[in-house]
């Protein structure tokens, strides 16, 4: 078995434990001299090592997720074990490392071998059986980086502007796992478990919903337009004025 590591270039947290981090880039010769085709990872569950690959000497993993390919990367989302010790205490150095942090994966090679990329000689990988993702010390490759860790709900004392950007950051992401989980069963042969359609049901009822509230929403907004505010006051001037001249209206 394999390991390549990775360098993060970005890095956002918050409390329930969720990470989607880019790990691989596609079509680029790393410094272990390797270029990466696409679809070289398979949609595959993995679980997520303690640090520096320890699981594989018995420490136990600190989360779980699911590799897939997006655009030029291979993306890695899951989740940290929160309910634990082990899991929470992973999550939080990642957090406190910030760009610090820096993630590696153990793999197999099932498809590749020598090729040449602007004139050099390099290895190609067109196919890898990853059976693990880690956060590690030390990396190796170019411009990986951690697109979000998310948590818990924000509260009353976040940002409004954060609070605005975590909703919609929780929709699109939701939404993308759901693509991801549905491509990679489709790939199997297999379709999304009666349990979570009927998980995606009750969420679309429930948006469904929120008609009126969009509605209110959208109201609110116009309302609040500082543009047409200031055509209403302009407006109200030139009346004033226009009957104060004694110019019928």
């Amino acid at each position: 078995m394999d390991r390549k590591t990775f360098v993060p270039a970005e890095l956002k947290l918050d409390a329930q434990g969720y990470i989607e981090a880019a790990f691989a880039q596609l079509n680029v010769v790393d410094h272990d001299g390797d270029v990466t085709r696409p679809g070289a990872f398979p949609l595959k569950d993995v679980p997520m090592s303690s640090y520096n690959h320890t699981s594989w000497d018995g420490a136990l993993p600190v989360g779980k997720g699911s590799i897939s390919e997006r655009g030029d990367w291979a993306v890695f989302t899951g989740q940290f074990f929160m309910n634990t010790t082990h899991g929470r205490d992973a999550f939080e150095t990642i957090k406190a490392l910030g760009e610090l942090a820096q993630y590696s994966y153990g793999y197999e090679v099932t498809d590749g071998g020598p090729a040449v990329v602007d004139g050099k000689s390099v290895r190609e990988l067109r196919r890898l059986d990853v059976f693990e993702v880690s956060p590690v010390l030390m990396g190796a490759g170019l411009g990986t980086h951690t697109l979000a860790i998310k948590s818990g709900v924000p509260g009353a004392d976040t940002p409004y502007a954060e609070h605005a950007a975590w909703v919609q950051d929780a929709v699109e992401a939701f939404l993308k796992r759901t693509e991801d989980r549905a491509e990679w069963r489709a790939k199997e042969g297999r379709a999304l478990s009666a349990a979570n359609m009927a998980t995606l049901a009750a969420l679309l009822e429930k948006l469904r919903a929120l008609g009126s509230t969009a509605d209110e929403l959208d109201a609110f907004l116009a309302a609040h337009d500082p543009q047409k505010a200031t055509r209403a006051v302009t407006l109200d001037v030139l009346l004033g004025t226009a009957r104060r001249l004694g110019v019928s209206i």
